[in-house]
């Protein structure tokens, strides 16, 4: 991937397995967002292709990707605000609920039955995550952390197979990371494979089956979490620094 004259990414190959629990770590500027932006459909890749289930999807929309069961969170929260936070979960799932826009304005009976439907999954998905108690109040009346966990929500809404997380840890405390990666345990055990950026190599090391390392936008290392960690480019390069 290039922006002008930059080069972002250079020659990765990288494979997500079904069911796994992946991460991609790295210093800042390391390429992870970019690349997490490249196969879900924000950029298209300069060169290469992505490939899901062996169709090549480079640069498909991610309206169109979500159809095929990919969902993302964002490292900077992608909420709407002044919207509930019932209403923002139940926006991911706006692709299930099979409705047209005559029946909708219409009011029809099948588009309230669907809306029932919706906002009843919704608020099992908030359930899940741990935010049902805030289900009526508006999204920018939320705390910081529960705002991380509502996205998630709303990705899982959209009934993903493959989830990506752009640092689901950032900004949380040490009680609110423990959580988090006991939720992420939890959306793996639902069969949703996971790859996820993040900084926090605690939970890193803590939830990974496998670890991508990036530097630089080049692949630096991959393996488990005991090969990464005994790899002595990742300690220079990324672990440590701390």
């Amino acid at each position: 991937m290039r922006f002008g004259g930059v080069q972002a990414l250079a020659g990765i190959s990288y494979l997500v397995q079904p069911g796994r629990v992946q991460s991609v770590i790295g210093p800042n500027g390391a390429g992870k967002t970019t690349l997490f932006n490249v196969i879900t459909g924000v950029y298209r890749p300069t060169e290469g292709r992505v490939l899901l289930d062996g169709d090549d999807v480079s640069g498909q929309s991610p309206d169109r990707l979500a159809r095929r069961g990919v969902a993302r969170t964002f490292q900077n929260l992608q909420v709407c605000l002044q919207m509930s936070a019932l209403d923002n979960v139940m926006a991911g799932a706006h692709r299930h609920l099979g409705q047209g826009l005559l029946p909708s304005l219409l009011h029809l009976r099948a588009t309230r039955r669907a809306d029932a439907q919706a906002r009843d999954a919704a608020m099992e998905w908030m359930r899940f995550v741990g935010v049902d108690r805030y289900a009526l109040r508006d999204a920018d009346g939320l705390p910081y952390g529960a705002l991380k966990r509502l996205e998630i929500a709303r990705a899982l809404a959209s009934k993903p197979r493959l989830l990506f997380l752009d640092e689901p840890a950032a900004g949380l405390n040490p009680t609110e990371k423990v959580a988090m990666r006991d939720l992420i345990h939890a959306i793996s055990e639902r069969g949703v494979t996971v790859v996820l950026v993040e900084h926090d190599m605690k939970l890193v090391m803590g939830v990974s089956e496998r670890i991508l390392v990036l530097d630089y936008g080049r692949k630096l290392a991959e393996g488990s979490a005991d090969e990464v960690r005994a790899n002595p480019d990742v300690v220079a390069a990324y672990l440590g620094h701390g």
